[in-house]
């Protein structure tokens, strides 16, 4: 039995601008049945007041507190640290998560990188790749490979996390999916357990293959990133596909019946 939901944003409830057809509707009869459901997202261009904003100039009926994103997540690690100077690599909305920080470009206890889309540059990552030949620790918002934007495709965060690894010979600690803290922190704000949660996604290893780890049932739409390609040489297969997020009311019928 499914009684709680992780759900996806990019590529799952919205490509870039464009909102899945369906996706408001599937949303609001999750309300109406008092489905719990979260949003988890390793979208770190921006806060989660902004997601939230963005979902309902969509006509998806939501609000901050539905969102768990990879951003706030890593804000929450830095506020439990006793020495948390940071150096963030993020656009400025997203750094809005980061309030009581304290920021340097310089002598930093941490770097944080997220996805600064074309705002990344190599002076910027050498500053970066400093503080961390300094003693700085990495920490990673994601490490995803790729995202869909209404361009096409493009690189996202993992990209230069790999980068400045690589330079600095060290490895960055994870905070967003696939991560199985970022999971347990989710479940709990869900409130269910992961045998009786589903996790919608359109990413084989940061949604399907970090949630079935920790023993949550997954479910693969064939909208944003998918790729039949990932599909077939992924060792870890999604309990369930579905076209897009529309047919998710169906889904749920269908294992309710069974």
């Amino acid at each position: 039995m499914i009684k709680g939901l992780l759900i996806d944003l990019d590529g799952v409830m919205y490509n870039d601008t464009r909102p899945i057809p369906g996706a408001a509707e599937t949303i609001d009869y999750l309300q109406q049945r008092e489905i719990p459901f979260r949003f988890i997202t390793n979208t770190t261009m921006k806060s989660k007041e902004t997601l939230a904003r963005k979902l309902n100039s969509m006509g998806i009926h939501t609000d901050a507190q539905h969102i768990f994103s990879a951003a706030s997540a890593a804000a929450d690690y830095l506020r439990k640290q006793s020495e948390n100077k940071s150096l963030l690599l993020l656009q400025e909305d997203a750094k809005r998560e980061y309030n009581g920080i304290p920021q340097d470009e310089n002598d930093v206890d941490f770097v944080v990188v997220g996805d600064m889309g074309d705002d990344f540059s190599i002076p910027l990552l050498n500053r970066a790749f400093n503080c961390l030949m300094q003693g700085a620790r990495l920490i990673a918002l994601q490490k995803n490979r790729f995202w869909l934007s209404d361009q096409g495709y493009r690189m996202d965060a993992g990209a230069f996390v790999a980068l400045l690894e690589y330079a600095a010979d060290t490895q960055a600690i994870l905070i967003g999916k696939p991560s199985a803290q970022f999971y347990e922190l989710a479940l709990s704000a869900l409130g269910c357990t992961a045998p009786e949660t589903l996790m919608v996604g359109d990413d084989m290893e940061s949604d399907i293959a970090g949630a079935k780890k920790m023993g949550i049932q997954t479910c693969l739409v064939k909208t944003g990133k998918f790729r039949e390609v990932d599909l077939q040489k992924s060792p870890v297969k999604p309990d369930w596909m579905i076209v897009s997020i529309a047919q998710l009311p169906d889904l749920l019928q269908q294992i309710k019946e069974k």
